[in-house]
Parts: structure tokens; sequence; C-alpha cells
């Protein structure tokens, strides 16, 4: 038996195929999605900073209390 014919290739095989699409990163600042996105952005790095703060001040209170003199 021979094998299969040629056909069309599916949509999704060929959408996988082409190029990525060229696209920002990020989008503008001036619009409801990029306010969106860089509040979201500011609201994970001051949250980030303040659990690094909490650790280190957490981890120098216990430090200075069970040092022996």
């Amino acid at each position: 038996p021979a094998l299969a014919a040629v056909g069309p290739v599916p949509r999704r095989v060929a959408a996988l195929m082409r190029p990525a699409p060229v696209g920002r990163a990020w989008p503008p600042v001036c619009t409801a999605a990029g306010l969106a996105a860089w509040g979201a952005a500011f609201g994970t790095t001051v949250s980030a900073l303040s659990s690094a703060n909490s650790a280190v001040t957490l981890y120098l209170v216990l430090h200075t209390a069970t040092t022996s003199v």
C-alpha cells in the first residue's frame, strides 16, 4: 500500500509553523490596559519589597533576641 497523499495543513498546525507575530512587550501607558499592566507591575514590586523588608527585619529581631552575650 502507498502512503497517504499530502493534503491541506490544518489551521492550528499552519499557525504553529508561521513566524511569531511581532508585538509590543508592554501596552502604552496611556491606555486602560497599559495603566492596568503598569499598575499591577508596580504593585507586585512594592509587595515583593515589603515582603523582603519584613523577612530581613524578622531575621534581625530573632538573631538579636537569641544571640548569647
